[in-house]
């Protein structure tokens, strides 16, 4: 009996240990913009989105959608997320139990073409500002902007804006993917 009782602790102590970790996951919340304005916004969206959803897994972290929060910026008259003040998005945010706030926009995309005797080539810039900010103590853990060039070429035309933008998309997923593992810690502050 003995035995049972101090089987039955056991359990509920793990059970309980198991349950405060899972509660221990930050939250990260995503504010999301694009602003690239084409004809393909949602394979922009789908990329950017699905590599963040990678980065930001379910099983370190807690996703939030930072949807809700942009109009609520919005509302207080942050109509450009990129040059917000960051005590400005932390007051958006202030009794939320958010723990981080990682921010990515798409900005227009720079379509430049190329034509030499025997081929033609586009070329296009995509800048996407990115910011990752502890609400907990205040402070940016990155604040920068990526920017990529990607190029393609034919000798018969017929080139596509899409397929090369989502090449410079690829490359800039990429560095949003190293500081995100570099920087955004896997456990809650407190």
């Amino acid at each position: 009996m003995k035995k049972l009782i101090l089987f039955m602790t056991m359990l509920i102590i793990l059970l309980g240990t198991t349950t405060s970790f899972a509660e221990e996951k930050p939250q990260v919340a995503v504010l999301y913009v694009n602003n690239a304005k084409t004809t393909y916004d949602a394979d922009v969206d789908n990329s950017i989105l699905n590599n963040l959803a990678k980065c930001i897994n379910s099983q370190k972290y807690v996703y939030v959608n930072g949807t809700p929060y942009i109009e609520k910026l919005k509302k207080a008259g942050v109509d450009d997320l990129s040059t917000a003040e960051r005590a400005d998005i932390i007051d958006a945010f202030s009794g939320e139990g958010i723990d981080y706030i990682v921010f990515v926009e798409v900005q227009p995309l720079v379509r430049k073409e190329k034509l030499s005797f025997f081929t033609y080539g586009i070329d296009i810039t995509a800048v996407v500002p990115f910011k990752v900010i502890d609400l907990v103590n205040g402070k940016y853990l990155y604040n920068g902007k990526f920017s990529e060039k990607a190029s393609d070429s034919t000798a018969f035309g017929g080139l596509g804006n899409k397929a090369i933008a989502l090449k410079a998309l690829d490359k800039i997923n990429q560095q949003i993917a190293t500081v995100l593992s570099n920087r955004l810690p896997a456990g809650k502050i407190r």
